[in-house]
């Protein structure tokens, strides 16, 4: 087996086995109105537009990644707010801003 045989075989093994380590967060921003502050379950009922990579339009549960979020909104508020996707497909808020009362 050649030397450049061997180099790609070599490159190529590493490039799978990293690729199988890798974990990408993802991160989404999106524009909502709350419907609803569900202080028990920890999430917030938003209806969002389109959230480009993600979803489309819809009314949905988020889970907050911090509780404190929840008392920082009221029901009507308009939010900012940026969605984190886990590895297996959960969505979390991490971070959020009222846009308008």
């Amino acid at each position: 087996m050649t030397t450049t045989k061997k180099f790609i075989i070599l490159i190529s093994m590493i490039f799978i086995m990293l690729s199988s380590f890798t974990v990408i967060a993802k991160e989404y921003t999106a524009k909502g109105t709350v419907n609803a502050i569900k202080s028990e379950s920890k999430k917030l009922n938003i209806s969002h537009g389109p959230v480009k990579g993600l979803m489309g339009a819809m009314k949905m549960d988020f889970k907050v990644s911090d509780p404190a979020m929840l008392s920082d909104v009221s029901i009507g508020n308009t939010i900012k707010f940026t969605i984190d996707e886990d590895k297996k497909g959960n969505l979390t808020i991490i971070d959020l801003e009222v846009i308008e009362h």
